[in-house]
């Protein structure tokens, strides 16, 4: 494995998920005029796999993105000849810096498309698609444009064509990155959105060269396989999609319907007084008297509530606001105060900046050609710093690394990066940032998918403790946030969930496992048991395992897919699936023993003790304890076991865990030894390690690749 201007610490008994490094177009400019963040902006609902390219390049999902078959409410005004400016973030909410990581290289365009209505949902894929920019390889600067992207902090401008008939448009900038292109599979990488617009114009052009989306590149063009790394002289880099549209280049003159020379959809109603996104909050009904003041303040918390419900990707600090100010009318009516509704002024934000300049160094409209290609220079070479991790994993988004793990009934977590990072030659110790005392001990932890200690709020995790309910702690806090109890319906003792997940779909609930039972729960509901229980088996006392009959042991192990998939795995030996983000029916049961005697003592084990997910949810990597292997199942592709990665060394009832770090697998034995296997998915059979080396005298519990990205 190669590592280029980053430094690589292997931490043991820590988990930590990178900085994705990939990246999502969050908001744009209109004559350097902000829209807002994710206002007009068609983007993915899941939020945690926001800023994950689009696979395959056959998926709907290639128009407007991951949701983008969804209109948002608000539709944004340009003119005939607006620079558009597109903004592309690595962390969606804006709360880090970054747009995209240096080893992404490889061009960009912006197409567009002309609807009935911007905002309409099932508009996006399908043909009238055509491309007003593209841009490669720029020889003359030895830059890529995603690498201008990059230097220009996240942002593409682009001009509209002049002479486009008015009326509704999406417009959808498209970056695609090449790092991965040349491997074995090839995986081009697009990350795509659209932008809803509204345009004015005087003009009458239809573009004659459209195309369908999906459809306008295929697997078979030479630049989905183009090596950005090893090419080190120059040549064209090949072109695909469509050529770009000229002004002038029209199909036929039509004449402009009056209703497309005013904007009437998509407005921004004029009795909204806060926002965030696409979602207004409205002006509150005026009220003299008790009843009115108390219904006004329901008003004010019902959309409060739709604004949370609603907030995507780019955070909910608009919600946040309006949440004040209910708190300002709630307590008005609680003080005797009836006459309102107050004053919404001091609680409204203000508003965007205006973007001094795009920097832009793009040409506008016109083609700008394919160009000589001659190898990026080193100084721009950095191997991909992204690991993919599972969701539910003790991970920081931040930098920090946490360590939580029971300490003779207590609970430690080492939190933080310690400054002189860099400076270490030798393994070091790390010093406990917070230390939550526990009264039992403690069987297993989850972070909260959206944990940063860059926001105090998002601090928590969740703790399984003998005897007692779920508990619920954040790290800036002593106290117990809240508790979950979770009870046998027949001898009324609380039951110590084995393992615990937090879903990125739906990030109030969590998911516990125990005896024969998934529950989920609630944070909001503090003090009460799960909303649903999930039996793994149709009863207690069936003997019946395997398809209908489920799986039956302890849930030991939980994991959840890019795809929604929950796979939960027993003591026992089994996986059960289940879809629509553990919340469907099961979809999948499959025991790893095998009937051949032989097979079973290959791939010995008693006991899953870890699932994770690669290969985008196409591959499940299990872990046993007192095994010597790691087992991997192609779940959507044959629904076998594909591979058994062997040499692992884990000979032990302790839990040892496992790391998915892109394409490949780390874990660490009881030999001190941290092994690696590359190329998850692509090779199958008893697999042995690619390498390993001497980490640690004692067991090694979990390792971790932890990358820094240095600054140049």
């Amino acid at each position: 494995m190669q590592l280029l201007n980053s430094k690589a610490l292997l931490l043991a008994a820590a988990t930590f998920d990178a900085a994705s490094a990939h990246t999502t177009f969050t908001n744009f400019f209109v004559d350097k005029e902000p829209m807002g963040d994710g206002t007009c902006v068609r983007m993915s609902h899941n939020i945690p796999q926001a800023t994950w390219p689009i696979r395959p390049i056959t998926s709907q999902d290639m128009a407007c993105g991951v949701n983008g078959d969804k209109g948002v409410a608000r539709i944004c005004p340009a003119n005939s000849g607006s620079e558009l400016t597109f903004n592309f973030r690595d962390w969606p909410d804006g709360s880090q810096p970054g747009s995209l990581d240096k080893s992404h290289m490889g061009p960009c365009s912006v197409y567009m498309k002309k609807v009935e209505n911007s905002a309409a949902d099932n508009n996006a894929a399908g043909p009238g698609w055509f491309k007003i920019f593209e841009e490669d390889y720029d020889n003359s600067s030895g830059q890529w444009c995603t690498s201008k992207i990059m230097a220009n902090d996240g942002k593409l401008s682009v001009k509209m064509p002049t002479d486009l008939a008015g009326g509704y448009y999406l417009v959808r900038p498209e970056l695609l990155a090449l790092h991965e292109a040349d491997k074995t599979p090839a995986d081009p990488q697009f990350y795509v959105g659209c932008a809803q617009i509204f345009l004015q114009s005087s003009g009458t052009s239809v573009p004659k060269d459209t195309v369908s989306i999906p459809g306008h590149v295929n697997m078979q063009a030479p630049a989905m396989t183009f090596g950005v790394w090893n090419t080190p002289k120059q040549i064209s880099f090949p072109q695909f999609g469509p050529s770009t549209y000229k002004s002038g280049s029209s199909k036929r003159g039509v004449k402009a319907r009056t209703n497309q020379l005013k904007q009437t959809m998509g407005l921004k109603p004029a009795n909204c007084i806060m926002e965030n996104d696409n979602w207004c909050g409205i002006t509150l009904p005026s009220y003299s008297d008790e009843k009115g003041c108390w219904a006004s303040s329901q008003k004010c918390w019902d959309q409060s509530t739709t604004c949370y419900e609603s907030a995507g990707p780019v955070g909910s600090k608009g919600c946040k606001n309006w949440e004040s100010y209910c708190d300002s009318v709630k307590n008005a009516c609680a003080s005797g105060s009836f006459n309102g509704p107050p004053s919404a002024q001091s609680f409204i934000p203000a508003p965007p900046s205006r973007l001094v300049s795009s920097g832009s160094s793009f040409a506008a409209s016109p083609d700008t050609g394919s160009q000589d290609y001659a190898s990026p220079k080193a100084e721009a070479q950095t191997a991909p710093t992204t690991s993919t991790s599972s969701e539910g994993d003790n991970s920081a988004k931040d930098g920090s690394v946490d360590t939580c793990g029971s300490n003779a009934g207590g609970l430690k977590c080492a939190t933080g990066r310690p400054p002189d990072l860099l400076a270490w030659t030798s393994p070091q110790l790390l010093t406990p940032y917070s230390t939550q005392p526990s009264p039992e001990p403690v069987y297993t932890t989850a972070f909260h998918p959206s944990y940063s200690l860059q926001n105090a709020a998002s601090t928590l995790y969740a703790v399984s403790l003998r005897a007692l309910p779920i508990r619920l702690h954040s790290l800036y806090s002593p106290s117990v946030l809240a508790s979950y109890p979770l009870v046998s319906l027949t001898t009324e003792e609380y039951i110590a969930p084995h393992s615990l997940l937090f879903s990125s779909y739906n990030q109030h609930t969590f998911f516990a496992g125990s005896p024969n039972l998934i529950s989920v729960f609630d944070i909001n509901r503090n003090g009460e048991g799960p909303v649903e229980r999930m039996r793994t088996i149709p009863s207690k006392r069936s003997t019946v395992v395997g398809g209908a009959g489920g799986i039956k042991g302890i849930v030991s192990a939980l994991g959840m897919s890019s795809e929604g998939i929950l796979a939960a795995g027993t003591f026992n030996r089994w996986v059960g699936l289940y879809d629509g983000h553990g919340r469907g029916g099961s979809v999948g049961v499959f025991e790893l023993r095998e009937d051949s005697s032989s097979e079973t003592l290959a791939y010995g084990g008693t006991g899953i003790t870890q699932i994770l997910w690669g290969g985008d949810g196409r591959y499940l990597c299990v872990a046993e304890r007192c095994s010597d292997g790691i087992s991997v199942w192609d779940i959507r592709g044959t629904g076998k076991r594909l591979a058994w990665l062997k040499g692992r060394n884990a000979e032990t009832n302790q839990r040892l865990g496992i790391e998915v770090v892109g394409r490949e697998i780390w874990a660490g034995g009881v030999d001190g030894m941290v092994r690696f296997w590359e190329g998850l998915g692509m090779k199958e059979g008893v697999v042995e390690p690619s390498w390993d080396f001497k980490a640690h005298e004692g067991t090694l519990s979990i390792t971790l690749l932890f990358k820094i990205r240095l600054t140049e």
